[in-house]
């Protein structure tokens, strides 16, 4: 009888140490992505009052996607990119974005993300800073490149297909960039 005695008690230590850990201070919000930092681990998010935040995420959030799960089989944080409609929870105390549900995804997949493709070639880029310099026929024209990262494997003179996105503020921005 007192080896059942001491299982039960501690197991129940076990619960009540467990339960402040598992327990936090979570909120909820919702919006449009507006932009994404994954340098910073930050992200832009426009609430349905019109407000564009910067909050911070966490390395570990989850991203789960209820619109369009077949083309994003494998969610994770660097599918996350403007004009998803995403739920997210959050920890109340830090602010640190936790969870993502993508809800809608707002464009087509399949075509490589939102914007409007163009041929162009590459006149000058700086990979540090996120910028491309690119003629597309019409003389060169500058764009920041969301995300950065996408272009280390570029170089002047590379003939490349771009996806233009009209952001806040009537700002051009990269979504996509590849070799031809």
């Amino acid at each position: 009888m007192k080896s059942i005695s001491r299982v039960v008690l501690a197991v129940l230590a076990a619960v009540v140490v467990a339960v402040p850990a598992v327990a936090q201070n979570l909120g909820k919000e919702r919006g449009n992505i507006v932009a994404t930092d994954w340098n910073g681990m930050q992200i832009d998010i426009k609430d349905p009052k019109g407000r564009v935040g910067t909050w911070k995420v966490g390395r570990d959030a989850v991203v789960v996607f209820t619109d369009k799960t077949r083309e994003f089989p494998n969610p994770k944080l660097s599918d996350l990119r403007p004009p998803m409609y995403v739920h997210f929870t959050f920890n109340f105390d830090n602010k640190i974005i936790e969870r993502f549900e993508v809800v809608e995804v707002g464009f087509e997949p399949s075509q490589g993300g939102p914007g409007v493709p163009q041929s162009a070639v590459i006149t000058n880029l700086d990979a540090n800073i996120g910028h491309v310099e690119v003629n597309m026929g019409a003389g060169p024209k500058t764009f920041e490149v969301d995300p950065k990262s996408q272009l280390t494997s570029f170089k002047i003179g590379d003939k490349v297909k771009i996806l233009i996105e009209t952001r806040e503020g009537n700002r051009e921005v990269v979504t996509q960039i590849k070799k031809q």
